[in-house]
């Protein structure tokens, strides 16, 4: 009995991180789209938007596009800082600029080492807005609402008590066919309720490049990435540790506000992506470190205290069934809730696979944490 209570245990507590981070994500993502924001056309403040851009015209034309269509009450930029000079870029953005005059290109110059050259942009870009919050994305974005704009903003007050608002890029799950595609979705909902989560619970510690703001004066204040510009990442994490807290931070999740990651779920760019998380997190003192992959450990535990006890009280029956039942109860409960998860946060709907990659997602967690500090992974300027 001790063992199936123990199960038992593991399972309410399992149950409680849910309700009060991954419920938390879902609740807030349904609320977020049934509040409209009551914010009067004239209080809306002129925001400039900074674009980094590695040279994919292509991409950067159909942003840029979403961009400059925005329904948005006051004025507003858009400043595309291309790392090195581009022809492609420049021809994309000179005729896009003949209809709006609220476009702008620049360039980082060439030959820059040992400095973040995507930091190097960003500060390039942000010191050149003319407005005082700065939103920042990339062509991997794809902007799929002419409201974006308003939703993001809107968080802004002109008494700048909100310095920071995190949105949110999802991943569309028709892009990816490839192997492994079930788990990549379910690893990608997993991290973003993580940090979603905490987000909203008034402690955040990072955001995402490809939906994020902040006010101009906040960045100077910390004096940009001056602390990690021998980083090669670490813009949206590091930096936004730095200047978010509690009462200076809104999150963004309602449907217009959230944008679509173009190539996001690939495998190279899924492991690179994670990869870098893990290794530019470790600069950050206050993230969550035990619930990340505690919840996998209560499962394990209650799966291995429920099989003892069946063990044990052989050839006992009732035992076993107590402990089957508990069992089924809890992978009930993980349909659920990461159902639901991905179902807010618009990923691939899975059903009978997540019991095991939540189960399982401890030692991929493990894994990846490993191949971040010795794998071949760019980390340093110098690298």
């Amino acid at each position: 009995m001790c063992l199936l209570l123990a199960s038992f245990l593991c399972i309410l507590f399992l149950a409680a991180i849910y309700f009060f981070r991954v419920r938390n994500v879902v609740k807030y993502r349904g609320k977020a789209d049934a509040e409209r924001p009551d914010i009067a056309d004239a209080d809306y403040l002129p925001a400039s938007v900074v674009v980094y851009s590695q040279g994919n015209a292509d991409m950067l034309s159909e942003l840029l596009k979403d961009l400059l269509a925005q329904d948005y009450p006051a004025a507003y930029e858009v400043i595309v800082v291309n790392d090195g000079e581009s022809a492609d870029v420049r021809d994309t953005v000179s005729m896009l600029r003949a209809a709006h005059s609220n476009l702008y290109l620049t360039f980082t110059p060439e030959g820059v080492v040992n400095l973040s050259r995507k930091k190097l942009a960003l500060t390039l870009g942000i010191k050149a807005a003319r407005y005082d919050v700065a939103v920042l994305t990339t062509p991997s974005a794809e902007i799929r609402s002419g409201h974006w704009l308003r939703r993001i903003m809107g968080n802004f007050d002109r008494e700048g008590k909100t310095e920071v608002v995190l949105g949110f890029a999802c991943i569309d799950p028709d892009e990816d066919d490839t192997l492994g595609k079930r788990r990549r979705a379910f690893d990608y909902v997993a991290d973003s309720c993580r940090w979603l989560g905490v987000a909203i619970a008034g402690k955040p510690f990072r955001g995402t490049e490809y939906n994020i703001a902040y006010r101009k004066e906040a960045f100077m204040r910390n004096k940009g990435f001056a602390q990690t510009l021998n980083l090669h990442s670490g813009d949206d994490d590091i930096f936004i540790s730095e200047i978010a807290r509690r009462h200076n931070t809104a999150v963004e999740l309602s449907e217009e506000s959230i944008v679509r990651l173009r190539h996001g779920n690939h495998p190279r760019f899924f492991m690179e992506r994670v990869l870098r998380r893990f290794f530019t997190e470790k600069f950050i003192r206050r993230r969550p470190r035990i619930l990340t992959v505690l919840t996998g450990w209560l499962q394990l535990a209650a799966i291995a205290a429920g099989v003892g006890a069946a063990v044990i009280s052989a050839p006992n029956m009732q035992p076993t069934a107590i402990a089957a039942v508990l069992i089924l109860l809890m992978f009930a409960l993980d349909i659920y809730i990461w159902r639901s998860a991905a179902r807010a946060l618009k990923s691939r709907m899975l059903f009978l696979t997540i019991p095991w990659f939540s189960v399982t997602y401890p030692f991929r967690h493990a894994l990846r944490r490993v191949r971040s500090r010795f794998g071949r992974l760019k980390k340093y300027t110098w690298d």
